[in-house]
């Protein structure tokens, strides 16, 4: 039986989401990066709709959350999901309100922020692809650039306003990580879970810790985002990361 296939963009926090499960897991897994606005990326885009989209056991499981829940139920060993039943609720709870506000705010903000940023843009969105592609890119963005900024305008609502509104929102995101925790290292109960585990992966923006398995270029400066590096959330972000990312559990060799 092949193992699970990972349709992903490597630079996506949703799909850090997806891949930190499936190691955490120990799950043995293949991977295939994808360009945005590339052939199998639109595909995606007009049938599931986003990515991440894991493909398992002949099943096909689009959204990040969705992968974990199913992950959960096929794979029960190193749980992410408490076992007391109020404490699985509240981390259900903050997991979906990460994903509706952290991590698409952290999106928004960060794509907003690197706008003018086009050698970088290029960079950062082949960081997993091979050089003959990443070359390609980096000729063709004079024209790729102004057509993928429409789209994800479009998509996402990259504009003043809407970084704004994200500005704040990830603000009090962080700020509601540091409340959860109390003080503490974890945000329900006394080990890690799925809470724990969306809030790192959505935010690592803002940490960029060496535990990610991807040699990310260098970020330009960022006025905004440079200011939040002095949060406590933010050195949580870095702390569990460094507890709790682990090895790959990517099976390398030839893609199917």
């Amino acid at each position: 039986m092949s193992p699970p296939l990972l349709w992903q963009y490597s630079f996506s926090n949703f799909n850090e989401k997806a891949r930190w499960a499936l190691d955490f897991k120990r799950v043995p897994h293949r991977r295939r990066s994808l360009l945005p606005g590339g052939p199998k990326a639109m595909a995606f885009s007009r049938g599931e709709g986003t990515l991440p989209v894991l493909d398992l056991d002949g099943e096909r499981i689009v959204d990040s959350t969705r992968i974990i829940e199913e992950l959960e139920r096929r794979f029960p060993e190193r749980a992410l999901y408490p076992a007391d039943p109020a404490e699985r609720r509240r981390a259900l709870e903050l997991e979906d309100y990460f994903d509706e506000h952290a991590g698409h705010d952290m999106r928004r903000v960060g794509f907003w922020e690197l706008r003018d940023e086009r050698a970088y843009g290029g960079s950062f969105l082949t960081t997993d692809q091979g050089r003959a592609k990443r070359l390609a890119v980096k000729a063709a963005m004079p024209v790729i650039f102004p057509v993928a900024w429409r789209y994800m305008n479009k998509r996402y609502d990259f504009s003043e306003e809407g970084a704004e509104r994200s500005r704040g929102a990830l603000i009090a995101a962080l700020d509601r990580i540091e409340s959860e925790r109390g003080g503490g290292d974890y945000l329900v109960g006394d080990g890690f879970t799925v809470a724990d585990l969306t809030a790192a992966a959505l935010l690592f923006p803002l940490a960029w810790p060496p535990e990610l398995q991807y040699e990310f270029p260098e970020p330009p400066p960022s006025e905004f985002l440079d200011s939040l590096a002095d949060h406590p959330t933010v050195g949580w972000i870095s702390e569990t990361y460094r507890r709790h990312r682990g090895e790959s559990a990517e099976v390398i060799g030839r893609q199917p």
